[in-house]
């Protein structure tokens, strides 16, 4: 059987600036599930097809919490946060 491995590492520049903001606010808060998307209290709303995006790329993953569904950051998420962090720092 061939399945698709998980990539080791995302490149940012594979993402845009609204998805590298999305992994951000999950990074930071602790996401809940709302209509069309995920929220935390006084955050911008995360769409149903961002984190779809960043699910396919195995940048986030869902979890359930205490019987609630959360979303988290995984260490491949991690990673591409630090080098995009890096590399605006580098530019700067």
């Amino acid at each position: 059987m061939n399945f698709m491995q998980p990539p080791g590492q995302v490149d940012p520049r594979d993402l845009t600036s609204g998805q590298l903001a999305a992994l951000r606010l999950v990074k930071e808060y602790r996401l809940s599930r709302v209509k069309n998307g995920w929220r935390a209290p006084g955050s911008p709303l995360v769409t149903l097809a961002t984190m779809q995006i960043l699910g396919a790329k195995r940048l986030v993953i869902r979890r359930d919490v205490h019987g609630k569904p959360r979303i988290e950051v995984t260490g491949t998420g991690l990673n591409t946060l630090s080098v995009a962090e890096g590399r605006s720092r580098k530019s700067a």
